[in-house]
């Protein structure tokens, strides 16, 4: 089973939710988490866990040689990230804007693009007992953040493990990349009208994948708030609240996990994993 955890902007409780669901899972079964948030990947510091292998992640970049090239222009025409611009007499290649489709490669007429590689970021493994920690890390200044999401996605694919991915942020390509293909999605937001209207963006985004979801509401407060109310209306399911809480946010901070430190927040997480199973059955059935 894939579960992904998204959010419709940083700083809800995302990570959160993915590190203390995936402890919790652990205590009975293999599990892998998966840091997706390339871009400040922070999933593995509430483990205690040793590193087993670090390798570099690249991407493919268009190299052109000039004898060959005639200038005719086509690479330039079918790349729509203008990647790859043809002068009159000389081919300029941008490799932060490339998307390593192939297309110039695959039709330039005279063969004269050839395959370059360029590093864009590396991906960690790391284990601890029943939890393996897989985590992406973007290369400082590069900007390939939906090409490192598919490769760390493609680690240990065809493992029957539980997945857990902790995704990126908003409701950009990444996310897209991050989600499109789990098998139920946790949705994270908090009662305040910023994140109403970031929640609304993502549950847009996730309906048109036609993935099941459900919402935890963190930092709540009481039961009839923006974020409940909402759901309601659009027949969305609350999966689970976590309280607004000094002890949580203190431990969270400190890089503790809190269900291992507050008997009521291990419950909730308990709780959480059997209503996502649940879910996903009822989704298969």
């Amino acid at each position: 089973m894939k579960i992904a955890i998204a959010s419709g902007k940083g700083g809800t409780g995302k990570t959160l939710i993915a590190t203390n669901l995936a402890f919790i899972a652990a205590q009975t079964q293999k599990v892998i988490l998966y840091d997706l948030d390339v871009e400040e990947p922070n999933s593995e510091f509430f483990f205690n866990v040793r590193e087993e292998q670090l390798f570099p992640v690249e991407k493919m970049i268009p190299v052109v040689n000039e004898e060959l090239c005639d200038h005719c222009g086509i690479c330039s025409q079918i790349c729509e990230y203008h990647a790859i611009i043809s002068l009159a007499d000389q081919v300029l290649v941008f490799p932060e804007l490339c998307h390593s489709c192939y297309g110039c490669l695959e039709l330039c007429p005279l063969g004269a693009i050839s395959e370059g590689k360029k590093e864009i970021g590396t991906i960690k493994i790391s284990r601890n007992q029943n939890l393996r920690c897989i985590t992406g890390i973007l290369k400082i200044g590069e900007s390939a953040t939906t090409g490192l999401i598919r490769e760390v996605k493609k680690v240990e694919a065809a493992s029957s493990e539980l997945k857990i991915f902790d995704a990126p942020p908003g409701t950009s390509c990444p996310v897209v990349e991050s989600v499109k293909d789990m098998d139920f999605i946790i949705l994270v937001a908090e009662p305040t009208p910023f994140g109403l209207h970031d929640l609304d963006l993502l549950v847009q985004v996730i309906q048109d994948l036609k993935k099941p979801f459900g919402v935890v509401i963190n930092k709540s407060q009481q039961e009839n708030d923006l974020i409940s109310e909402y759901c309601q209306i659009n027949d969305i399911p609350i999966l689970g609240r976590i309280p607004f809480s000094m002890k949580i946010a203190e431990a969270y901070a400190q890089g503790k996990l809190i269900s291992m430190i507050d008997q009521n927040s291990k419950q909730i997480f308990q709780r959480l994993l059997t209503t996502i199973n649940s879910k996903v059955n009822e989704v298969e059935a």
